[in-house]
C-alpha cells in the first residue's frame, strides 16, 4: 500500500510538473510568435502605406472601387428605400463585380515584390490581401449600411476565396493570423454618397512556425534538462526508498530467521540442562551421556551461527592468497567433510588429471566450498543424497563442479540466491540464516573468479565455479 501510495504522489507530482512545463512553453511561444519578425512587419506597413497613397487596397485600387460603386450607388438607395430582399441581392451582385475587377486588375504581386527588394527582406515571404468589409452612406439620418462584412457573411461569395479575415484579393499566403497581419485599414470614399471599405495586408514567412520554434530552442533544451533532471531525481529517490525498503525486508526476516535458528538451540540445552538436574536421571549413566550428547550437538549448532554470522566481517579483511594446488585443496577438504556426513549421503572427487597451481586463499576457499556443500545437502530429500565433484577444462578457464541429485532451484529464486540473508521459499523448516551462497559469492570476488549454474526442480542443481587459466599455473 505504502509503495503504491508512493508511486501515485510521484506520478501525480511528475503529470503537475509536465502541465506547468507546458502551459510555460505555450505562453513563451505565444509571446514569440506575436513578435516574431516585429520588425519586419512595422516595415512592411510603412512601405505599404506609401505604395498606395491616398489609394485604396493597391495602387489603382481606388480607381476600381469608385468606378463599380458610384455607378451603383443609385440602384443601392432605390432597392434599400423600397425592397430589402432586392437590395440584399444587388449588394451580393456589386461585392462580387467589385472582388472580381479589384482580383483581375491586381498588381499586388509586383508591389510586394518591390518592397521585398527595396528593403533586403527574404524572398520566400509569402503575402495575402484581403477585403473585409463595404459600407456605404447615402443619407445620414439612416447611418452607414453593410453591403458586405466577411465577419457577418460567413458564407458569402464562397466562389471568391473567402476567409476568416476576408475576401482573397491576391497573394498566395495559406494561414493568415492575427500574428502576421501587417495592416488593416478602413478607408471612405465621396461620391455622390459616402462609403468605406476595410482591407488587410498579411505577409509571412512559410514556415514560421517551425521558425519561432527554432527561436525558443533555449527554452525547450532547458525545460527538457529540468524534466529529466526531475525524473532522475525522483528515479533514484524511488530506486533508494526500494533498496531500503527490501534491506529493511530482509533485515526483518533475517531476525526472524536467527530468532528462530538461536532459540531451538538455547531451548534444547535448557531443557536437557533441566533433565540432568533430575535424580532419576543422574542415577541413568546412559540417559546422562545421550542428555551430554544432546547439549554438545546444539552448543556446536550455535557456535556454527555465531563463526558464520561473524566471517562476513572478516572474510575480506585477512585475505592471504598462496600458490596452491587446487586438486589437493578440494581432495583435502570433501575428505574432511566426509567425516560429518550420514551412512546413506555419498560424496565423490574426480580430480583434473595435472596439478593445477591457483593463488588460493585457504580460509576462503574452504568457506566457498563447504558453503557450497552443504547447501547441497540441506536443500536434498532423496533417500540417498550423492553430491559428485570434478574438475575439468573449458575454453579458456578450468571449471570446478559441485553436482548434487537434490530438489532443485525456482525460477524466481535464481538471481536472489547469492543475496544476503535471502532464503528460498521452498521448505521453511529448513535451518539456516540466508548466508551461504552469499559467502561464496564474497569468495569468487576474492580470488576473481566466476559461477554459473544448471538447475532443473526435483532433480537436482549444478554449480560450475570458473578459473581462468592465466591465474594459474599447470605443470603437464
Amino acid at each position: 500500500m505504502t509503495s503504491r501510495l508512493y508511486k501515485s504522489i510521484v506520478l501525480v507530482s511528475f503529470l503537475i510538473l509536465i502541465i506547468v512545463q507546458l502551459r510555460l512553453i505555450y505562453n513563451t511561444y505565444t509571446l514569440r510568435d506575436r513578435d516574431f519578425n516585429l520588425k519586419e512587419k512595422t516595415l512592411l506597413n510603412d512601405e505599404y502605406g506609401r505604395s498606395i497613397p491616398a489609394d485604396k487596397v493597391y495602387p489603382g485600387g481606388g480607381k476600381i472601387i469608385d468606378a463599380i460603386l458610384s455607378r451603383n450607388m443609385p440602384n443601392l438607395r432605390d432597392a434599400y428605400l423600397n425592397d430589402r430582399k432586392a437590395f440584399d441581392q444587388l449588394a451580393k451582385r456589386v461585392s462580387d463585380t467589385l472582388f472580381t475587377v479589384l482580383r483581375k486588375e491586381s498588381n499586388m504581386d509586383s508591389v510586394f515584390k518591390s518592397i521585398v527588394a527595396r528593403n533586403a527582406l527574404d524572398t520566400n515571404m509569402h503575402y495575402l490581401l484581403t477585403f473585409q468589409s463595404i459600407e456605404i452612406n447615402f443619407d445620414n439620418r439612416i447611418g452607414d449600411i453593410s453591403i458586405f462584412d466577411s465577419k457577418k457573411d460567413s458564407t458569402f461569395l464562397k466562389e471568391n476565396n473567402q476567409t476568416d479575415y476576408g475576401v482573397v484579393i491576391a497573394g498566395n499566403l495559406t494561414n493568415p493570423t492575427p500574428q502576421n497581419r501587417v495592416t488593416n485599414l478602413s478607408v471612405s470614399g465621396n461620391l455622390n454618397y459616402d462609403y468605406r471599405v476595410t482591407f488587410s495586408l498579411f505577409a509571412d514567412h512559410p514556415y514560421r512556425m517551425l521558425k519561432v520554434a527554432y527561436q525558443m530552442l533555449p527554452t525547450f533544451s532547458l525545460v527538457a534538462i529540468c524534466i529529466l533532471i526531475t525524473v532522475g531525481i525522483n528515479y533514484y529517490t524511488y530506486i533508494n526508498w526500494m533498496k531500503q525498503k527490501k534491506e529493511a525486508e530482509i533485515k526483518s526476516d533475517f531476525l526472524n530467521s536467527i530468532k528462530h535458528e538461536f532459540n531451538t538451540p538455547i531451548t534444547t540445552i535448557l531443557v536437557a540442562s533441566k533433565s540432568l538436574d533430575d535424580e532419576s536421571v543422574l542415577n541413568d549413566r546412559n540417559r546422562v551421556k545421550a542428555l551430554v550428547h544432546i547439549v554438545e550437538r546444539q552448543a556446536r549448532r550455535l557456535e556454527s551461527h555465531i563463526n558464520q554470522m561473524l566471517e562476513i566481517s572478516v572474510i575480506k579483511k585477512k585475505v592471504n592468497l598462496v600458490e596452491t594446488d587446487l586438486n589437493y585443496s578440494v581432495m583435502i577438504l570433501i575428505n574432511d567433510y566426509r567425516v560429518k556426513l550420514q551412512k546413506t549421503d555419498r560424496i565423490t572427487f574426480d580430480p583434473y588429471a595435472a596439478e593445477i597451481l591457483v593463488m588460493i586463499d585457504s580460509f576462503v576457499f574452504t568457506t566457498m566450498l563447504n558453503n557450497m556443500l552443504d547447501n547441497s545437502f540441506k536443500y536434498n530429500n532423496s533417500a540417498l543424497k550423492h553430491v559428485e565433484v570434478f574438475i575439468d577444462e573449458q575454453e579458456g578457464d578450468y571449471v570446478l563442479h559441485v553436482v548434487d541429485n537434490g530438489t532443485g532451484i525456482e525460477d524466481a529464486a535464481k538471481e536472489k540466491i547469492f543475496d544476503k540473508f535471502f532464503r528460498s521459499n521452498q521448505d521453511n523448516t529448513i535451518p539456516g540464516l540466508g548466508l551461504g551462497l552469499y559467502y561464496v559469492k564474497e569468495c569468487l570476488d576474492i580470488h576473481g573468479w566466476r559461477m554459473d549454474m544448471k538447475t532443473k526442480i526435483g532433480e537436482g542443481s549444478e554449480f560450475m565455479v570458473y578459473i581462468p587459466k592465466h591465474l594459474s599455473k599447470t605443470d603437464q
